[in-house]
C-alpha cells in the first residue's frame, strides 16, 4: 500500500510550490526509480489539472558510465538546439532525488564532469527561470548516510516537509526586512572570524516554492566585500566528492585559500571552475526547527535552524551580487557546535545556534 504521505507531498508540490495550471507544459524528473511512485503521483494531478506533463527517469548510475567512456570533444561539449527547445517550451519542473548509491560518481573524472558543467550551464538557467521544486525522496541510501532506520528516515523527511509554509513564510518576513535593514554581518565562531558585507542587498524567503523541505532566508554579500576566515563544520558531497571540514579564507570577496580534512586538491579543483567560482553568490540563515542535525544532504542541511550556509559560485536572479558561475556549491557552518556567535551591525543576533534577537525567537 503506498504510504498517504506521498500524495499530500505531491499535492503540495501540484498545488503550492509551483501551482500548477491547465495547459501548462511540466517536466518531472526522478533522479533514481525508487522516486517512481512519487513522480507517477506528480504525473496523475498534473494530469487531473489539465496540464500537459512529461517525465523522464535519470539515475547516477548512467551519469558514471558517460563519464567513464564518454572522452571525445563533441560528447563532453554536446549541448543540442533540440534541448533548449524544449527548455523554453517548458513551464514548470518537478525534480525529485532518489539515488541508491550517494557515491556511484566518486571516482568521476573531475575535468570532465566541470567540463560538461560548463557546456548544458545555459540550458540549466532556463529550467531555472521557470516554476520548480527540488526534493529528496527517503531511500535506503539517504537513511545510511542520516545513520536512521529507513522508517526514521521517512518520518524525519515528511515532517520536514509537510509543513504550513505560509505560516513559515510569515515569519521569515521578520528576518527578511532585518537583513534588508543591515549593512554588515559579523560571524565569529571556533576557527571562523568573518565579516560581509550585504548594504543593500534584497534577502528573499524560502517557504516551499523551490525546495522542499524548506526554510530559509537567503541574500548575497557584496562580491567583494567578503573578508576574513571561516571554517564550515558540517559535512558535504559535491560533484561526488566527500568533504567534512572546509576552512576558507577570504580577502575582498575571493576565496584565496582552501583546505578540507579530506580531499583538498578535489576542494580547489572544483572551486578554480571558472572566474565566478571562488566568489560567494549566496548568504542564508537556516529556519526549519524540524531540521536540527545533518543528514549529508545539501536540501536538509543547509535548513539546519541556526546554521548559516554561503554557496560559491551563481547567484540567484531574486538577490543577485552579479556572481556568476557553472557550479553553487553551498557550504554550511553549524553555529550550536561551533560557539558561533552572528552579529548584524554589531548587534548580537544569534548565539550557539538561538536566536537571541527578540522578533526572531519564534525560530528557536
Amino acid at each position: 500500500m503506498q504510504d498517504p504521505r506521498i500524495h499530500e507531498l505531491a499535492k503540495l508540490f501540484i498545488d503550492y510550490s509551483v501551482k500548477i495550471k491547465s495547459k501548462e507544459r511540466v517536466l518531472i524528473i526522478a533522479y533514481g526509480l525508487a522516486g517512481y511512485d512519487l513522480m507517477k503521483e506528480c504525473y496523475k494531478l498534473c494530469l487531473e489539472k489539465g496540464a500537459l506533463p512529461r517525465y523522464e527517469i535519470r539515475t547516477d548510475e548512467m551519469s558514471r558510465v558517460f563519464y567513464d567512456h564518454a572522452s571525445e570533444d563533441h560528447q563532453l561539449d554536446d549541448c543540442p538546439e533540440y534541448a533548449f527547445g524544449e527548455a523554453n517550451a517548458t513551464d514548470a519542473m518537478i525534480q525529485i532525488i532518489a539515488d541508491s548509491n550517494k557515491m556511484e560518481m566518486a571516482k568521476i573524472d573531475q575535468d570532465k564532469a566541470l567540463r560538461k558543467r560548463k557546456a548544458t550551464k545555459k540550458l540549466s538557467d532556463i529550467y531555472h527561470e521557470k516554476k520548480w521544486v527540488l526534493f529528496e525522496y527517503p531511500t535506503l541510501a539517504g537513511a545510511q548516510d542520516a545513520g536512521m532506520s529507513l522508517e526514521d528516515w521517512e518520518n524525519f523527511v515528511f515532517e520536514a516537509s509537510l509543513q504550513d509554509w505560509e505560516a513559515a513564510g510569515r515569519e521569515q518576513e521578520v528576518l527578511k526586512q532585518l537583513i534588508e535593514d543591515t549593512d554588515e554581518v559579523h560571524i565569529v565562531a571556533d576557527g571562523t572570524d568573518l565579516k560581509a558585507n550585504i548594504k543593500g542587498q534584497k534577502a528573499v524567503k524560502c517557504c516551499g516554492t523551490h525546495n522542499m523541505p524548506d526554510g530559509e532566508v537567503f541574500t548575497s554579500p557584496i562580491r567583494d566585500g567578503v573578508n576574513g576566515h571561516i571554517t564550515f563544520n558540517t559535512p558535504t558531497v559535491y560533484m561526488g566528492k566527500e568533504f567534512n571540514t572546509i576552512k576558507i579564507e577570504f580577502k575582498d570577496g575571493k576565496a584565496v585559500k582552501a583546505e578540507s580534512d579530506i580531499n583538498t586538491e578535489d576542494l580547489n579543483k572544483i572551486l578554480d571552475t571558472d572566474e565566478g567560482s571562488r566568489f560567494l553568490g549566496e548568504f542564508a540563515f537556516g529556519t526549519n526547527k524540524n531540521i536540527q542535525k545533518p543528514v549529508k544532504s545539501i536540501l536538509f542541511d543547509e535548513k539546519i535552524g541556526g546554521s548559516t550556509h554561503m554557496a560559491f559560485g551563481k547567484c540567484y536572479d531574486e538577490a543577485s551580487n552579479g556572481n556568476d558561475s557553472a557550479i553553487h556549491w553551498d557550504m554550511i557552518i553549524r553555529h550550536k557546535d561551533a560557539n558561533g556567535k552572528v552579529y548584524f551591525d554589531g548587534v548580537l543576533i544569534q548565539e550557539n545556534g538561538i536566536w537571541v534577537h527578540e522578533d526572531l525567537q519564534g525560530f528557536n
